[in-house]
Order: structure tokens, then C-alpha cells, then sequence
């Protein structure tokens, strides 16, 4: 694929870092945690708190 292309497209992350998982569902960092102790799903990459998109995208569905 000539590089033009392929810098044209918009590639959607998957994993979110906690801010941006926060700033995807617009709320504030003390929710987020609030919502993870309820369930919302996170993994630990290392020392890294991450959301898979596809997981708060159902989350959210299922609340």
C-alpha cells in the first residue's frame, strides 16, 4: 500500500490507556474507578492500567 494511503487512514486503537478510557466515557477518573469496582472490565499491562474499547463498548450496553 503506497505510504500516502496508509497515512491517511485513521487506525482505531483497541486498548485504551485509563485516561483515555476515562475521557471515552466522559466521566472522571474517581468513576472510573468507582465503575471498575463494579465491574467494569480493566487489565494490568505491567505497572499500566488498560481498557479493551470492545469491553466498555458492552459494558456499557449491559448497564
Amino acid at each position: 500500500m503506497p505510504r500516502k494511503k496508509m497515512e491517511e487512514q485513521k487506525i482505531e486503537p483497541i486498548i485504551l490507556t485509563f485516561t483515555e478510557a476515562h475521557e471515552f466515557l466522559r466521566v472522571s477518573h474517581q468513576t472510573i474507578y468507582k465503575l471498575m469496582a463494579q465491574g467494569l472490565p480493566s487489565h494490568k499491562i505491567g505497572k499500566k492500567r488498560v481498557f479493551l474499547k470492545e469491553d466498555l463498548i458492552r459494558w456499557i450496553k449491559e448497564h
